[in-house]
């Protein structure tokens, strides 16, 4: 009786190995040809009702700076100005906002999750193994660096970035923002948003200090210790300042 009980143990640790042995086999890869991470605990991909905790506010240096949408939208992240959470704005091509919300870390989940305010719904985020930053259902993304998309960072092209830049590419905006060709620039603002412009600020631009998730820094010549950091997003878009306001080159 236990010579027979013997084989079957055998028989059966040995099936036990086979299959722990198929199952690391089918889990060999990471990430789907589309970059999915396969989801293998089965955590929702969305969810209603997210609450809003500073305590889990989720790594500005995994999500800050500008993306680019496969769609050839636009994904913005940075802090507020309290600090306290990461938000973030999704543009699609056509530069009109489709999403917007804060950064979160779930641990239920142990995922971070991108709240969409607009809808009331949280989407799941991941990075694939190549760095592309995927959201489900809002897209796939990837970081954007240098002075222009698909350039290297280096001495900053003051001649490209000449020129008057209006909020929200708007004519008749309150605000707007002049380059020259050697690296001055103004901030000029309409009093009561409808007078005519007016220079509130302006001095020099910079490459932004190590760290930061902007591109540049335009250092204010009339007050001490101020700067804006900002991005070019393309050859007439930038993106200025915490509060993602948009600039399009027009002159």
């Amino acid at each position: 009786m236990m010579k027979h009980l013997n084989k079957y143990l055998s028989l059966a640790l040995a099936l036990v190995l086979c299959l722990g042995l198929t199952a690391c086999g089918e889990s060999n890869e990471d990430y789907g040809d589309d970059g999915s991470d396969y989801n293998l605990y089965g955590v929702p991909d969305s969810f209603e009702g997210l609450v809003k905790d500073s305590e889990q506010m989720s790594n500005l240096y995994l999500y800050g700076g500008a993306w680019k949408g496969e769609d050839g939208g636009t994904l913005i992240s940075a802090t507020n100005d309290d600090g306290d959470e990461v938000r973030f704005a999704l543009y699609d091509a056509g530069e009109e906002l489709t999403a917007s919300g804060f950064i979160q870390f779930v641990p239920d989940y142990d995922y971070d999750y991108f709240y969409n305010e607009h809808d009331g719904v949280a989407y799941r985020s991941w990075f694939d193994e190549v760095g592309a930053l995927h959201v489900a259902e809002l897209g796939t993304f990837t970081q954007m660096t240098g002075d222009a998309p698909g350039e290297n960072t280096g001495d900053i092209d003051f001649e490209m970035m000449a020129g008057t830049w209006y909020l929200d590419a708007e004519a008749d905006a309150p605000s707007i923002l002049v380059f020259d060709e050697n690296g001055g620039w103004e901030l000029l603002e309409r009093p009561g948003g409808d007078g005519d412009p007016t220079t509130v600020d302006s001095g020099t631009v910079e490459l932004a200090p190590d760290g930061s998730e902007e591109m540049y820094l335009a250092v204010s010549s009339q007050f001490d210790d101020v700067g804006y950091e900002f991005t070019i997003l393309d050859h007439d878009t930038l993106r200025w300042g915490s509060e993602f306001e948009f600039y399009q080159k027009m002159a």
